[in-house]
């Protein structure tokens, strides 16, 4: 084999292998990052009102993740037989490959309105004071 040859064999390996490890280690639920993860509300003075909405949100939300988690398991062995089946295809089917990845992401964005849904609802909870300090502390 040729020194470019090899060179080229390399390199798409490594792009292939990268893919693979960035699409396996990204989650079909992918979450928002406008927000900083675990952000300290106890400066807001929350009211035990709040307190207690502020807890149903968390739970709710909890659910919402082990739901999507589940989901994710679920569908991990569909994709892989439709990766395969875009892979076998001759010669190359762009719509096949468009419909899977466009199908991949409305997934990722659903879950992420939902994340905003969460975030809009402890936003709403907060006073106008509260909502500044929250803005200033947890949205990046």
């Amino acid at each position: 084999m040729k020194p470019n040859r090899l060179t080229r064999l390399l390199a798409a390996t490594a792009l292939c292998a990268g893919f693979s490890a960035a699409t396996q280690a990204s989650p079909l639920t992918s979450r928002l990052d406008d927000f900083h993860p675990n952000c300290d509300i106890r400066k807001l003075s929350l009211t035990k009102e709040q307190h207690t909405e502020m807890r149903i949100i968390r739970d709710e939300y909890k659910k919402t993740l082990d739901s999507a988690a589940k989901k994710t398991d679920r569908t991990s062995r569909q994709r892989r037989r439709e990766i395969v089946k875009i892979l076998s295809e001759e010669p190359f089917n762009h719509e096949n490959a468009r419909n899977y990845i466009s199908g991949r992401y409305l997934a990722s964005i659903d879950f992420a309105v939902e994340e905003m849904q969460v975030q809009h609802r402890i936003y709403q909870l907060l006073t106008p004071g509260q909502r500044r300090q929250w803005l200033n502390a947890c949205l990046k």
